[in-house]
């Protein structure tokens, strides 16, 4: 009688040491550990993934806190979300969403700066109003940016060839608004006129009424008869008449 009270007592506490275990276990999962420097990496890998720019020419700077997940217990996951249209360039942000077993429990904006080191053409001598720019004139200049102007030029191909609009000083930042073509026609100018209908050629003079690019139609006098006629730009100081 006493084993069989002694052997339902020892079942009881197995039972009982085996329920305690397993309440014990069901508040022990496993916990991931995401800490801000692993946050941090996960925000830049995402931006050296997702940019436009050379990963070498940009520099990332979390410009805010990230959160603290020390206390959360449970497996944690995150996610890096963009906004609609990211240029990912200056002062901007991202989405860190957070998930607790895969439910997700809280979103954090963290805010970000992205710098791209960018080459700029910039003037390496005095240059007046209407110069016409040499390979002389000009170099490429290295800098960090935030933003990129619409009319930035990055190539000196660019700019030789091309007549600067004002006169500037030496190492100023040459923008395309400050280009223009080099007319091979002047206004003003003397050009030779062309009659060519593929029987007859005839050559003379004349004085440009106004400034031509290439295969622009000018106004232009002929100096014998003081006549304007209609021709179109050819080549330097060259223009024909099409009939």
């Amino acid at each position: 009688m006493l084993n069989k009270t002694f052997n339902k007592i020892l079942i009881i506490f197995f039972i009982c040491l085996l329920i305690a275990l397993g309440k014990s276990n069901a508040f022990c999962s496993q916990k991931d550990i995401l800490d801000q420097e692993k946050l941090a990496q996960a925000i830049k890998e995402h931006i050296e993934i997702n940019m436009p720019w050379p990963t070498d020419s940009v520099r990332i700077e979390l410009t805010s806190q990230l959160p603290e997940l020390a206390d959360i217990k449970g497996r944690l996951s995150f996610k890096v979300e963009s906004r609609s249209k990211e240029n990912y360039l200056g002062d901007t942000s991202f989405a860190l969403r957070i998930f607790q077993n895969s439910v997700f429990i809280k979103e954090t904006t963290v805010r970000v700066r992205i710098e791209v080191l960018r080459e700029f053409v910039v003037s390496t001598n005095n240059l007046g109003r209407d110069a016409i720019i040499t390979h002389n004139d000009i170099s490429l200049q290295k800098k960090w940016v935030r933003s990129i102007p619409i009319n930035v030029i990055s190539s000196l191909e660019e700019a030789i060839g091309k007549t600067i609009c004002i006169g500037i000083r030496p190492n100023t930042e040459i923008t395309r608004n400050m280009l223009k073509d080099v007319m091979p026609v002047k206004k003003g100018k003397m050009v030779n006129i062309i009659l060519d209908n593929g029987v007859m050629k005839i050559m003379t003079m004349g004085l440009s009424e106004e400034d031509g690019a290439d295969g622009a139609i000018v106004k232009v006098r002929n100096i014998a008869s003081s006549k304007i006629i209609y021709a179109r730009v050819i080549g330097q100081s060259k223009v024909k008449v099409d009939f």
